[in-house]
């Protein structure tokens, strides 16, 4: 749908200081209806299409069906008339103006009323009478494109996709948890400050308006040096579906990091959102669908890498990984083992896992897994691939579970920034520390494919 409104104050924002509307009327033949100027006119003998200017803060659309009727007699329903393009040309008065034309065919037995001409008729573009050299253009611009199938913008619209835009800010808090907002009307449903676009604004002034209207702050202001770089983050495309009838475009941004001071001035719309909170990347999973968390979480990931991500909803499965679980072992037949940290908001707090961790930019599983080892163990490894069998119910779909194999020294391995300790533990010893649920299921289809002098699957 066009804004005319927004067309308008874009004429105005330059420098026009007239705005005047026209519609070329064509009958079935291609044939332009024209009207000749009064000899006492300020332009006389001059033919003419309907136009006119515009009344104060008048649509364009409307302006131009009150032209036509008041200049021709012939009364339309705004519907039927097509935007076409627009005319610059300084007026008889000096003044900068700027014409929205129309188009529109009619038959060619239409009944023609002259109030402001005394003469009309039916001329093909190739013949026709003395006219401005403005119009003239506008006659062999839309009668030549209209010949080789061209169809109006306002037409054309009609026949291609057009989805909603929306946008949104992710915001942190100092600790790096994520801000959500309880949907007042959908109560399940979390959302980040943000919302659909209205007519004339761009997905960055929508998430800020949006912002200021949902927890009344104005992002801009409050934190200049992230969100003035307009830090696109990544753009989703969702198809249609039964819960959303149209496709949709969305834009986030990186809003940066909200302080304890700006939090205590957050003030929601109550008929929009009925709380707020900060989670963990982690703990957002207890309070969205498994949908929205794997789209969360891309989204996340994007924003740790620093690069741009294109999202298209729904997405094949084999692209939808955000973490693995990696198995590694040594010739010893030892498995790598990682004591994780004790705290909230982590998967497995305390407890002894395998190596793990989320996905970076846009690496493969296997990447992901050997970068994990090298960062939270100091090793290299190789031979890093799928370990078959069925998935465990406690080992998201997100995660990929990979089996790799470590030749080196085995007292080469030192723990990283994360956690409390690493150290290679023998297969029978794994499960006396305090491990995951999943950790039986693994080691089983671990060691039904291991050589265990070499710590090699088959």
């Amino acid at each position: 749908m066009i804004s005319y409104k927004l067309l308008a104050d874009q004429a105005w924002a330059e420098g026009m200081e007239k705005l005047a509307a026209g519609t070329v009327v064509l009958d079935p033949q291609g044939r332009v209806l024209l009207m000749r100027r009064l000899p006492d006119d300020v332009l006389p003998g001059i033919w003419d299409y309907p136009a006119g200017g515009l009344d104060p803060d008048e649509d364009p659309l409307l302006g131009a069906v009150r032209e036509l009727a008041e200049e021709t007699g012939i009364v339309l329903d705004p519907a039927e008339l097509e935007y076409a393009r627009h005319l610059d040309f300084t007026n008889t008065r000096g003044r900068r103006t700027r014409q929205f034309v129309f188009t529109v065919t009619v038959p060619v037995d239409t009944l023609v009323t002259l109030t402001e001409h005394d003469a009309w008729g039916w001329f093909t573009p190739d013949a026709l009478p003395t006219t401005s050299d403005g119009y003239r253009q506008v006659i062999d611009w839309l009668t030549s494109r209209l010949a080789a199938g061209w169809k109006p913008v306002s037409e054309y619209v009609r026949t291609i996709a057009r989805p909603m835009t929306y946008a949104c800010f992710l915001l942190r808090d100092q600790q790096g948890r994520v801000l959500g907002l309880r949907n007042a009307v959908d109560t399940d449903r979390w959302d980040w400050p943000g919302g659909n676009a209205e007519p004339g604004e761009s997905p960055f002034t929508t998430a800020l308006r949006e912002a200021r209207e949902e927890i009344g702050l104005d992002l801009l202001a409050e934190n200049p040096e992230p969100v003035a770089r307009q830090r696109l983050i990544a753009v989703i495309h969702q198809e249609a579906d039964a819960r959303r009838p149209v496709p949709s475009i969305g834009w986030v941004f990186d809003g940066g990091v909200l302080s304890a001071e700006q939090q205590a001035r957050i003030v929601l719309d109550p008929r929009e959102h009925s709380e707020f909170r900060f989670e963990t990347d982690y703990n957002w999973r207890h309070f969205l669908t498994p949908e929205e968390y794997r789209q969360d979480l891309q989204i996340l990931r994007a924003a740790r890498s620093g690069r741009v991500l294109y999202l298209e909803r729904p997405a094949p499965p084999e692209q939808d990984f955000e973490g693995v679980i990696v198995f590694v072992t040594n010739r010893h037949g030892h498995l790598l083992m990682h004591h994780r940290d004790q705290k909230d908001g982590i998967a497995w707090p305390n407890h002894w896992t395998p190596i793990g961790g989320w996905r970076e930019g846009d690496e493969s599983p296997a990447e992901t897994a050997t970068r994990e080892v090298l960062e939270e163990a100091g090793i290299v490894v190789t031979d890093v691939r799928p370990l078959e069998g069925l998935r465990h119910e406690r080992v998201g779909q997100m995660s990929r579970v990979l089996r790799a194999v470590y030749d080196g020294p085995p007292e080469a391995i030192r723990l990283g920034d994360e956690g409390q300790a690493v150290a290679w533990v023998p297969f029978d010893q794994a499960t006396d520390r305090l491990v995951p649920p999943y950790m039986h299921h693994y080691l089983t289809l671990l060691a039904a494919d291991a050589d265990r002098p070499t710590g090699r699957i088959s």
